[in-house]
């Protein structure tokens, strides 16, 4: 189950039509949220640290957005011109290869094969560069694996710095970036390669010491390749060549992994027989958003305190002047004590106020939206008061001088 960290200081919990519940990690290229729609839908937001590439900014959400879905989380909505930019793609249920704890073997091998090839064929014919791909950014879904992580390094890209070599898994790194040169559709390839390798032993290859000590393997060494099976051992030493101009494009790594593959066929049968050999694969998920988090808390309350939710839910969110609902801090009504218990984790108690968790939970969660929305009017008129209450005292002492003025005025007359 992959958890959402809380967001810290200085992230945002708005962008857009998006609220962000909370932080899933963070990698070379910018912080990964989960955030929810308007809708309700549950989406991966992911604020770049800045513009890569050099393209347009229209060019890159373009490219990202051509990629099809075969076996990768599909790219929703961009805004790259703001300033704080990011990019915004289908969430995928399920854990990483890296967390899921299984090595792989036979014919699951065999398929998360295909599905990364299929995954870097689709990006590469739609002119994307991955960039960043490791176990962490291969989910195991319920439909079968997905490459997720990319759209924000479109066509050729320089070479990584060396901040972006720090901040990434450098075991999957591919040579000619670490000796400055670009790190284009082949740095994926060898990416790959490295990927087939850590799903059949669980070690990430080139493992060392010091990132000095892995560069040095990368440039100088060959990993054992002996735990691949005899078909996937030459397509994971092709891949990892030291030589770019040596490697495979994805699309022939694809087409080796699939059996009876015609030699020469088009994009889209290549795609989707490659998606369906990845749906062979089932992975068990375990990865429910906030929404079913909140409702299953709901269902497991008494009849009573069912009926005391909605007051203790109401009093912690607010209508913004936008006319969207936002949390606040507040102080619930008295004996909702277990209702705050059955949302542990959800709503966040201390004795100065009580507070939602997670910004998201009123757009995550649609019997909270539906209370929202009956009790929209009165919400609206709290606020409106809220607003209007610091202003009494300021008030009161004008009207106090306007009469202590007409007084002094009827004793002058």
């Amino acid at each position: 189950m992959r958890v959402a960290r809380e967001l810290i200081v200085g992230d945002p919990w708005r962008l857009g039509g998006y609220r962000l519940a909370g932080r899933l990690g963070a990698g070379a290229l910018g912080v990964v949220y989960e955030g929810y729609g308007q809708g309700g839908e549950r989406v991966v937001v992911t604020v770049l640290h800045g513009r890569p590439g050099g393209e347009a900014p229209a060019a890159e959400a373009a490219a990202a957005r051509r990629v099809a879905s075969s076996c990768t989380a599909s790219v929703l909505d961009a805004d790259l011109d703001g300033p704080r930019p990011y990019i915004v793609s289908r969430y995928v249920e399920g854990p990483s290869l890296r967390r899921a704890g299984r090595v792989f073997g036979g014919d699951d091998l065999h398929g998360l094969a295909a599905a990364v090839a299929t995954a870097l064929t689709a990006l590469h014919d739609a002119g994307v560069v991955h960039r960043d791909l490791t176990p962490d950014n291969v989910i195991l879904g319920g439909d079968g694996p997905r490459v997720i992580g990319f759209g924000m390094a479109p066509g050729r890209v320089t070479s990584l710095t060396a901040t972006g070599l720090r901040a990434r898994v450098p075991s999957y790194t591919a040579p000619e970036v670490f000796t400055g040169g670009a790190a284009g559709t082949a740095a994926d390839v060898f990416a790959w390669g490295g990927i087939v390798l850590y799903a059949a032993t669980g070690e990430d290859p080139f493992a060392a010491g010091s990132l000095g000590a892995v560069m040095h393997r990368i440039l100088s060494l060959d990993p054992d390749l002996g735990p691949l099976p005899r078909l996937l051992r030459p397509l994971a030493a092709a891949a990892l060549a030291k030589d770019p101009r040596a490697r495979p494009a994805a699309r022939d790594l694809l087409i080796a992994l699939l059996p009876g593959c015609a030699p020469d066929p088009g994009t889209a049968a290549l795609l989707r027989a490659g998606a369906e050999m990845a749906a062979g694969i089932r992975t068990a998920c375990d990865d429910p958003g906030l929404g079913a988090l909140a409702e299953s808390a709901y269902a497991a309350l008494g009849p009573a305190d069912r009926e005391r939710a909605p007051a203790v839910f109401l009093r912690l969110v607010a209508i913004a002047p936008d006319g969207q609902p936002v949390a606040r801090e507040a102080r619930v009504p008295a004996g909702s004590e277990r209702v705050l218990r059955g949302f542990a984790g959800l709503v966040a108690h201390r004795r100065e106020g009580t507070r939602l968790v997670h910004q998201a939970l009123p757009y995550a969660w649609p019997r909270l939206g539906a209370w929202i929305e009956a009790d929209r009017a009165r919400l609206v008129a709290r606020e409106r008061l809220a607003r209007l209450l610091p202003l009494l005292p300021v008030a009161l002492v004008v009207l106090a001088l306007l009469a202590a003025g007409v007084i002094v005025a009827g004793r002058i007359v």
